[in-house]
């Protein structure tokens, strides 16, 4: 799984002697740097061709910022001084990527605005006899396996790489895969074990400002830095006022339990799923949201994979990720851009970024930066050497260029 003979790099060798979340953060902008600055002077030029007006998109940008625990905004802004690039498009490309790349898409190769990805799984170890359990779900000593495929638009110019983030002032650390240079984490797994991952749905209210709300990146980073177990997840979500998240379905995992949430903030309303099999797209299934062809497609395709097979392991989860079955586009597990549609910006269409499948109670995540049916997945661990193209974003830049 792992490709031989390639430089590897353990984190604790280029953290050096850190010990604040800006300093982290300006290590791992020193990391990632060659592949955010791309991508911002593609974005930039884009912008400029297009003559998009960028005020609008930074008020919403400064205004969502404000709203960060004070690690993360310092985070941020470590990270800032770190890149030779043009300051304000990059504030955008960290807090308002989606809706600049709404902006940038043209015509026919404009994809639908909502559901703006994923497709996620959740599936519990197996239970027992007694208890009702099926055959089609994962062996007893596993913990329960969480697969997260993230769908974003303008796939060109949003780089992965692997984020590895060591425990930090009493905080615990995580690792996972998501955007180069940015503070947001959408799904990972901390060094107690704890799987945390999301699906995007478009149900927000509109009576609470960006100053107010809490994002969902933001959670799920807060969620892996305090929280041990799925118990205590669900205090954390049970603190904050409902209608002051954002809307989105959330999975969680730990050695020993797995559940879904369906967080509503327009009513106010956390929905529990903890059955031994779900998946989610983008639209909610136990309360009320927008619904797309795309999002029922692809999550009745999900459960028809996940309910033909018995126990499902990792690798059935990878394939999972992998399927073309109503693609290409919108409508596939696994999607790649609409036919039509010019490569490799084409702003508008969501297309698969990276694939990732977590165990819960273990540090180990399998991904692959892009579409996982053209990749060999790369197995990971929580504090050991790790691929270094994957560390810097390199992996993917060189595919993209």
């Amino acid at each position: 799984m792992n490709e031989p003979d390639v430089d590897t790099t353990a984190y604790s060798d280029v953290i050096d002697d850190s010990e604040t979340f800006a300093d982290q953060a300006r290590q791992r902008a020193e990391l990632e740097r060659e592949a955010v600055e791309w991508a911002i002077d593609e974005l930039e030029s884009a912008i400029a061709g297009q003559d998009v007006d960028l005020e609008p998109l930074l008020e919403y940008a400064r205004r969502s910022r404000a709203s960060l625990p004070e690690r993360h905004r310092r985070a941020y802004e470590a990270m800032a001084e770190v890149f030779d690039v043009d300051s304000d498009v990059y504030e955008v490309y960290v807090f308002a990527y989606a809706e600049l790349c709404e902006e940038l898409a043209e015509g026919e190769g404009r994809s639908e605005k909502h559901p703006q990805g994923c497709t996620n799984a959740l599936v519990a170890p197996q239970q027992t006899e007694a208890s009702g359990g099926s055959d089609n779900i994962t062996d007893a000593d596993t913990g329960p396996l969480v697969l997260k495929n993230r769908d974003i638009s303008g796939r060109g110019t949003r780089p992965k790489s692997i984020i590895e983030q060591p425990p930090i002032d009493g905080y615990y650390g995580f690792l996972t895969i998501d955007t180069c240079g940015t503070i947001s984490i959408y799904k990972g797994v901390n060094d107690q074990g704890l799987v945390a991952a999301n699906t995007y749905i478009d149900c927000n209210r509109d009576d609470v400002d960006p100053e107010g709300q809490l994002r969902n990146g933001t959670v799920i980073r807060m969620l892996l830095e305090e929280c041990a177990t799925v118990v205590e997840a669900r205090a954390f979500l049970e603190s904050h006022p409902t209608r002051q998240l954002m809307s989105q379905t959330l999975f969680l995992a730990d050695g020993t339990e797995g559940v879904l949430l369906e967080i509503d903030p327009a009513a106010e309303r956390i929905a529990v799923d903890d059955g031994p099999i779900g998946t989610r797209t983008n639209h909610f299934v136990r309360s009320a949201s927008t619904e797309t062809a795309s999002s029922t497609t692809r999550r009745q395709r999900a459960l028809e994979l996940l309910n033909s097979v018995d126990g499902i392991d990792r690798d059935e989860l990878w394939t999972i990720a992998q399927d073309h079955e109503n693609g290409p586009g919108d409508n596939s597990i696994c999607r790649h851009p609409e036919p039509e549609t010019d490569e490799p910006h084409a702003f508008g269409q969501l297309t698969t970024a990276s694939a990732t499948v977590f165990e819960g109670g273990s540090p180990v995540i399998d991904i692959a930066t892009g579409n996982p049916c053209e990749l060999e997945r790369t197995r990971c661990a929580f504090g050991d050497e790790i691929p270094t193209d994957l560390r810097t974003g390199q992996r993917w830049l060189e595919r993209r260029r």
